[in-house]
């Protein structure tokens, strides 16, 4: 592996917590691997050694964990076999499935490496190594004040590092993060496997138990994991998927203590977090608050509900958006429940409460006045950006979800190339087919002619500053329902639009349609707000960064870096709690917890063979009192991104496996409290019990040592 030893030692002091952990407990974190040794992880109950964990000279368990599209994995065997959530890979079973044969809710046990299929479109990454290239970065940007030339000269310096950095290991996948805007950045080095195969994803009663009535809630009684192989080819590379193709062979691999753990018990998490908030000023929390949660939110919400609808009379249809149905109901629970607690909490008055008085202990008159201007320069700009961010959702949302205006917009850049240059364009007709190919395959005609619909009605109610062009602008005038003009429409006959583009170009000037005159005028407008959006983006990072290093000054501490996509550690411990008075959530729930729920409502449908295996009362090793622990609540410090990160004991045993939070805790992308904020993990007990006794798994347990 190549050495870590480079890493600067700025780069150690910069993010070097103040306030000491102590064993009672943690006090919130996504620690950064280069600190770990600046974190009392011994006096908190870890009985393995920091360098057992990351070892700059050597291997530890970092070489086991793997980045898996937004989630983590783990390897557990020798031979590239990883687990992970059952959410993380369950959309992969989309091209073997249908009607007749719906692996969604069969599952699927590969036998052998020959009957593992493959994963269409997933890679996983294992990070080699990383090192400070704050310096390289900020190179000649010090004397720059406009802060939009400085984050050109600043994007410009990263991609000369980058390709640098590229070129010296063509083998390896380079990517430079931004920890603090204007301030810190790290070149992460990752081996990069794209032949993924799955090995075992349970039945959708058992990998999704509770869907989403019990998603982002305790108690939890879901089986949340799968297994998946990563596969190279001979020379150790991470080609795409061969027959030839060849099982990982991982530096290391995480070993199962099948005893599990118990309350109380020291735990920490490993993984790739995406985005936490934390140190972003106070005006951020109102943005979240009063726009960004409630608009996707209640869209959201909108979509899952006609989805369902639709799907109700059409399952292939179903089938085909059961993945997409889970994503964004996942994200809409957890944006109501990020809602919930700020307005619960109050975040934005404390957080503003607390810039003030952190302004008012800084001493130096220079440096509190510039503290206080930068706090009104990040109000200012926040005031500014809100006064078309409805526009600028909406249009984010429409024009990403909405295949009709997506075709109507390829149809009309035809048209007006055909205009301006007075004669056909054949490689941008051809690459125009080849697009509404893949949009007329896409889209479902029934959902989107009701979407498309529902947009327009609500920007309708939108005040003058963010009212997009409706309906009635581009059909001079008529109160035709959109939605009726839009079932009519030629560009619903894609034999027609082919032909047209095709054939018959000339005939492109005089195709008037009044949704080629809103394509035209929302991806103008969007286009411009792109741009506006940019400059208030520049603007803020900007008044952050310098926000950020005059809190330090004034509270004498350094700030762990908000997670960004990279790997962390967090720790805690095997915990309940109370969520509200009178009532305390216990941190273990079973599977006899499971079949209690079977049948209340259409969520709560147990496995028949788990059903069968339990009621059986199987004598093994996971069993307790005829009872098999299913879920587990600990206090460490998780965000999305953690989905199927390994919990591991103080010995660096697998234990469990992340795959939630409590709904308290959908607030911990902004602030974190140990009364609230818990972690919700599968425990690893059930994964052996279903490998063993319900899914017949041997060839899984054998390859992991596990005796059955």
């Amino acid at each position: 592996m190549p050495s870590l030893r480079n890493i600067l030692p700025a780069f150690c002091l910069l993010f070097v917590f103040s306030q000491p952990v102590l064993a009672s407990g943690p006090d919130g974190g996504m620690y950064p691997i280069n600190t770990l040794h600046q974190i009392p992880l011994k006096k908190a109950g870890l009985r393995i050694t920091e360098n057992d964990i990351y070892n700059p000279n050597g291997t530890g368990l970092l070489q086991a964990i793997v980045q898996i599209g937004g989630c983590t994995g783990s390897f557990v065997s020798g031979q590239g076999l990883i687990i992970t959530n059952h959410h993380c890979s369950f959309s992969s079973l989309a091209p073997y499935s249908s009607t007749v044969n719906n692996l969604f809710e069969k599952g699927y046990l590969a036998r052998s490496n020959k009957d593992e299929l493959p994963m269409k479109g997933l890679s996983c990454k294992i990070m080699e190594d990383h090192s400070d290239v704050s310096a390289e970065v900020l190179a000649g940007t010090d004397t720059i004040n406009d802060p939009l030339r400085k984050k050109t000269a600043i994007e410009k310096n990263m991609s000369k590092v980058s390709q640098l950095a590229q070129l010296k290991n063509d083998k390896l996948e380079v990517e430079i993060s931004e920890m603090l805007p204007g301030k810190s950045y790290i070149l992460f080095s990752y081996k990069v496997i794209k032949d993924i195969r799955i090995v075992y994803i349970p039945p959708r009663d058992i990998g999704e138990f509770g869907g989403e009535t019990d998603n982002w809630t305790w108690p939890r009684h879901t089986g949340d994991f799968s297994f998946i192989r990563a596969y190279v080819n001979k020379n150790g590379d991470g080609a795409g998927y061969d027959t030839s193709n060849i099982p990982y062979q991982p530096k290391e691999y995480l070993n199962i203590n099948a005893t599990g753990a118990d309350t109380g018990d020291f735990v920490f998490v490993l993984g790739y977090p995406g985005r936490t908030y934390r140190q972003e000023p106070a005006e951020f929390l109102k943005y979240q608050q009063d726009y960004q949660l409630p608009f996707i939110s209640e869209l959201y919400e909108w979509q899952i509900n006609t989805m369902l609808d639709l799907g109700k009379s059409d399952s292939a249809y179903k089938i085909r958006q059961d993945p997409k149905i889970k994503s964004i109901a996942n994200v809409m629970k957890n944006y109501k429940g990020k809602l919930e607690g700020l307005r619960k909490l109050d975040l934005y008055r404390e957080k503003k409460a607390d810039d003030i008085a952190i302004g008012s202990k800084i001493t130096d008159p220079s440096i509190r006045k510039k503290y206080f201007e930068t706090l009104k320069g990040i109000y200012d700009v926040y005031t500014s950006a809100e006064k078309e961010y409805l526009k600028y959702a909406w249009y984010n949302r429409l024009l990403i979800d909405d295949y009709f205006i997506k075709i109507a917009h390829v149809v009309d850049l035809c048209k007006t190339d055909y205009i301006l240059n007075k004669k056909p364009d054949n490689i941008l007709i051809n690459s125009s087919v080849k697009l509404l190919r893949d949009y007329y395959k896409s889209m479902y005609v029934k959902f989107d002619t009701v979407y498309f619909s529902k947009m327009l009605r609500d920007a309708n109610g939108f005040d003058a500053d963010n009212r997009p062009m409706t309906y009635g602008d581009a059909a001079n005038g008529r109160k035709a329902d959109p939605g009726l003009a839009l079932a009519v429409s030629k560009l619903l006959d894609s034999s027609y639009i082919f032909d047209l583009l095709q054939n018959k170009a000339n005939k492109l000037p005089k195709l008037k349609d009044p949704f080629i005159t809103l394509a035209k005028s929302y991806y103008a407008d969007a286009k411009r707000l792109d741009s506006t959006e940019t400059v208030y983006k520049t603007q803020i990072d900007a008044l952050t960064a310098t926000y950020i290093d005059l809190k330090m000054q004034a509270l004498q501490e350094q700030f762990i870096p908000d997670a960004n996509h990279t790997l962390r550690l967090t720790y805690g411990y095997v915990k309940g709690y109370s969520p509200r008075d009178g009532v305390y959530c216990h941190a273990f729930t079973t599977v006899a917890g499971m079949i209690e729920k079977n049948g209340e409502n259409p969520d709560y449908k147990v496995d028949e063979e788990l059903m069968k295996v339990f009621k059986q009362n199987v004598a093994n090793e996971q069993a307790k009192n005829h009872d098999v622990p299913l879920c587990l609540l600990y206090n460490t410090d998780t965000t999305g991104g953690n989905s199927g990160s390994p919990v591991l004991n103080k010995y660096g045993q697998l234990i469990g496996l992340n795959f939630d939070r409590n709904y308290e805790a959908t607030i911990n992308d902004y602030a974190w409290d140990d009364k609230y904020s818990r972690s919700i993990g599968l425990d690893i007990r059930f994964v052996l019990w279903d490998l063993k006794n319900v899914a017949g798994a041997k060839n899984i347990l054998d390859e992991m040592f596990i005796d059955n």
